[in-house]
């Protein structure tokens, strides 16, 4: 949760992250999504996560699959 919390606020808020994961993808990813992966849900969906990494890796984040999903992506 802090890994996806760091990469909320890198790109600039929960609105943000959604926009650019819905450019990635073509689908509808809101605000909701994010917030419900932050509280709700205990983690993104594990097919989001190298979208999200791609995402940080444009701006200079340091983010791994497994630091976002570690239960779908365990430490190599």
């Amino acid at each position: 949760m802090e890994a996806l919390q760091s990469v909320v606020e890198a790109l600039g808020g929960q609105t943000a992250l959604a926009r650019a994961l819905s450019q990635q993808t073509g689908r509808s990813v809101r605000q909701q999504h994010i917030w419900n992966w932050l509280n709700r849900d205990g983690g993104i969906p594990p097919a989001y996560a190298p979208l999200i990494v791609k995402l940080c890796e444009k701006r200079g984040l340091h983010i791994t699959c497994a630091l976002l999903c570690p239960a779908f992506y365990p430490d190599a």
